[in-house]
């Protein structure tokens, strides 16, 4: 019998050893696991960034209506995400023309949830041209002043169409920016060319005195508007013969070889 309590205490020692490893893995921590990011929707981020969302609603064109948050704002959210991971480049998105090869979009596009609330920094003439190239083009092949100054100069935000009257002295009093370009290109500003519809009183605040003169006059030219005579470009001379042809007997028109060596001023024949 003794022998027997000796074989059983001897086996139990025996597996000691063995159950040991059971009982340690039973009482180690659990090992702490990664935190994860919670699935964020876009009401989710409108509780915390509701400011955002009224810029998005005020100019943000696509943004708007074609994403939500998360479709640009990927992977969770600070702590959790770094920072940096969760701005993403407008090229993921914006790519395949020219336009969209400019290497700084926040140049123009300040604010990536306003995209169309464009305020411009710096020479924005290259990026103006991807977009708008003829009025960029207007302003290189006619040299004025306007060539001398960046877009921004003028445009200060995007679509902002500034008056003449901002910069440049009127002709005549009362002058607006309806009447400035009715003549003057703005792109080409030393290109003049008008339609009929021109007033005297629009070429009378250059040419003070030959509008003077003209509406003086007894005879038909003094009817008539300066535009009729000089037609769609500035500077225009026509000749007479193009109205009056040779209204005089040949023997006349072989003494006096011009129209002016009678009448001095066609703007007043009287005189």
């Amino acid at each position: 019998m003794k022998v027997i309590r000796v074989l059983l205490v001897a086996g139990l020692l025996a597996l000691i050893p063995l159950a040991s490893p059971l009982w340690a893995a039973e009482e180690a921590p659990a090992s702490p696991q990664e935190p994860t990011s919670p699935q964020l929707t876009s009401s989710d981020c409108i509780k915390c960034h509701p400011q955002i969302v009224h810029q998005i609603q005020e100019a943000g064109a696509s943004h708007k209506t074609a994403v939500t948050c998360t479709d640009c704002h990927e992977g969770g959210h600070p702590p959790l995400v770094p920072k940096e991971q969760i701005i993403p480049k407008c090229s993921k998105c914006h790519q395949g023309k020219s336009h969209f090869e400019l290497p700084n979009c926040l140049a123009c596009h300040r604010n990536p949830h306003q995209p169309l609330n464009i305020v411009f920094e710096g020479e924005t003439k290259p990026a103006c041209k991807t977009c708008h190239p003829q009025q960029v083009k207007e302003v290189n092949e006619h040299p004025s002043a306007h060539a001398e100054v960046d877009c921004s100069f003028c445009h200060t935000k995007h679509g902002y169409i500034p008056s003449c009257l901002k910069c440049h002295e009127p002709h005549r009093e009362g002058q607006q920016f309806e009447d400035c370009v009715k003549c003057h290109s703005v792109h080409k500003p030393l290109n003049i060319t008008y339609g009929m519809d021109i007033p005297n009183m629009d070429c009378g605040a250059c040419h003070g005195d030959i509008r003077e003169l003209l509406e003086s006059g007894t005879t038909k030219h003094a009817k008539l508007a300066c535009v009729f005579c000089h037609r769609g470009v500035h500077g225009i001379i026509p000749q007479c013969e193009t109205c009056h042809g040779k209204p005089h007997p040949q023997a006349m028109l072989e003494k006096f070889k011009g129209c002016l060596d009678c009448h001095q001023d066609p703007h007043n024949l009287a005189k």
